[in-house]
């Protein structure tokens, strides 16, 4: 004859059922996510991440056979110079630059100063009284191709450009300039300085970054100067300042990531 279980005994197993769902319905939810509402969709509960913009730098490149290409450790600036020639570090002018600004020396095998180039210029252009201004002329004028961008809102877009300016003698500089020189051809300084992206600052490459004339008892050895035009002429068309020209003409720098001005 069959024993019927008690009501005692019915309860516990209909609170062992229960409990026993309960506890796979918690375990399926932790390995499934939070489900809203009826066939909604499961959300993850980690946040997807943002992508961060890198920040732009100077694009790496092969240098052309005999010359090498020099990048500084932050890639904000690079250029190819010939294989012979070095690049050495500077020591800065105190309060001149801003802070961690680049400072190197370019130097063919004989030592001698091919360029310089110094980021962050922070000095500011003198005044220029009309009694003060003198002739310059522009022995050589040629673009630019710093980024492969539209130049930032300058004077003039960036060159390479080769000029004299008029004292006792004609005083010849080289370098980069985004400025004209000045009204009517008369100036009191030429400026060599180009402005780059918001990490590199106002940037000089070249002999000077702001060329003037001197007076006879400021001259030295370094000073270029020529006592007529021709022989200016004739020295920046020389094949060893066609190296130092397809050097400068070759520098590319970085730009600031979008968003950000230059």
């Amino acid at each position: 004859m069959r024993r019927r279980s008690s009501p005692r005994a019915d309860g516990q197993r209909h609170v062992h059922t229960v409990v026993a769902a309960v506890l796979a319905c918690l375990v399926l939810a932790s390995c499934t996510g939070t489900q809203e509402g009826e066939g909604g969709a499961v959300e993850s509960s980690v946040p997807a991440a943002s992508p961060t913009p890198e920040p732009t730098t100077a694009p790496l490149r092969e240098a052309r056979e005999g010359w090498k290409v020099f990048t500084d450790p932050s890639r904000l600036v690079s250029f190819e110079l010939p294989e012979a020639w070095v690049v050495q570090p500077l020591q800065p002018e105190p309060g001149a630059y801003a802070p961690d600004s680049l400072h190197y020396a370019v130097r063919t095998p004989e030592g001698t100063t091919a360029a310089e180039l110094h980021s962050g210029i922070l000095t500011q252009e003198a005044p220029c009284p009309d009694a003060d201004r003198t002739p310059y002329y522009v022995i050589g004028s040629e673009p630019l191709e710093l980024t492969g961008q539209p130049p930032a809102a300058t004077d003039i877009e960036p060159r390479f450009v080769i000029r004299l300016i008029t004292g006792f003698r004609f005083f010849g500089s080289y370098g980069i300039t985004d400025q004209v020189g000045g009204a009517d051809a008369l100036a009191c300084s030429l400026s060599n300085t180009v402005q780059g992206s918001e990490a590199l600052g106002r940037f000089s490459f070249g002999d000077l970054e702001v060329l003037a004339p001197k007076a006879p008892a400021n001259t030295g050895p370094a000073t270029v100067s020529f006592g007529t035009i021709g022989e200016a002429e004739a020295y920046y068309g020389t094949p060893e300042f066609a190296s130092i020209r397809s050097m400068i003409q070759s520098v590319q720098i970085a730009t600031d990531p979008p968003g950000q001005g230059g």
